[in-house]
């Protein structure tokens, strides 16, 4: 399980790092990220990963998803 609670900007520019990280079946979670960037944020990671579905509060969210086997 990779775990980031940073901003937005590191995780679109860290996303291919990130990315490299997990391994088949392993887990994403991320926060950090404001409710108006999330859906920015999960489309750099979609291109590898099953992104669940964002979960926001009080306009911070979590992005988490898996990498398939």
């Amino acid at each position: 399980m990779v775990v980031a609670n940073i901003l937005a900007g590191p995780l679109r520019e860290l996303s291919d790092v990130i990315k490299g990280l997990i391994k088949p079946n392993g887990q994403l979670a991320m926060s950090g990220v404001l409710e108006t960037q999330a859906e920015d944020v999960a489309n750099h990671y979609r291109n590898r990963l099953n992104i669940d579905p964002i979960v926001e509060r009080e306009e911070w969210c979590r992005i988490s998803g898996y990498l398939p086997a």
